[in-house]
């Protein structure tokens, strides 16, 4: 039986050239739709020779947070809302990890991401339980030792400090700290501190216990991970 030809006529080019239009469109699409690194939040020195730069997105509300070393940007790593200010970093190191500070749907989130090449190492949520943060809250965002990370956040009637293991994003305590706003904080030997209403609170770093003793500048050096 003789086969029935088909002639396209016109219709076969204008086949191919609407399908090669499409092509081109999607690709403009994914080309321009790309998140943009925009203007620098903050740049946080490791040593001399590498930085750690945040960045907000341009034309959206997330962040990259970039490992310089050199003249040589080693990574960069799209992240949520960044959680840390002028001022106030929402970033700490270890020798195997990085930890952010983000903030999603009015809560705190650390993302920990691997130094060497910005794998994502795990997420602990922060402030379970409570409400709403407050963006604008006063005091630190995030202390550091380079062992651990310890994060404050705070909310109406409520503050809460969590540390995180930099060498894997775990979670080790969470303490809750009242209701007095923050105003200040820091790591002296083997003790975080933060300032409330005035007064000076001290903290084991291993446990979060509260150490009452009268004086703390004498404390001993931290040279060892939690174990």
């Amino acid at each position: 039986m003789a086969t029935k030809r088909v002639r396209l006529g016109w219709l076969g080019p204008v086949i191919v050239l609407v399908g090669i239009a499409a092509a081109v469109a999607g690709l403009y699409l994914v080309m321009t739709s790309k998140p943009k690194a925009g203007a620098v939040i903050e740049t946080i020195v490791i040593d001399p020779h590498a930085k750690i730069v945040v960045r907000a997105e341009d034309g959206g509300d997330r962040a990259f947070v970039e490992l310089h070393v050199g003249d040589e940007m080693k990574w960069q790593a799209l992240v949520p809302h960044y959680g840390g200010r002028t001022g106030a970093t929402g970033i700490a190191w270890g020798e195997t990890a990085v930890s952010v500070r983000v903030v999603r749907d009015n809560k705190a989130e650390v993302f920990a991401l691997a130094i060497k090449d910005a794998s994502k190492l795990g997420g602990v949520k922060l402030g379970a339980g409570k409400g709403p943060i407050k963006l604008d809250a006063t005091g630190p965002v995030t202390l550091t030792d380079n062992l651990r990370s310890y994060e404050v956040v705070s909310g109406e009637g409520w503050n809460q400090m969590t540390a995180i293991d930099l060498r894997n994003g775990s979670k080790l305590w969470t303490i809750e700290l009242g209701a007095a706003p923050i105003t200040s904080g820091g790591v002296k030997g083997g003790l975080v501190w933060i300032e409330q209403a005035g007064t000076r609170r001290y903290f084991q770093v291993f446990t979060g216990q509260e150490d009452r003793s009268s004086e703390t500048t004498g404390a001993p050096l931290d040279p060892t991970p939690a174990p």
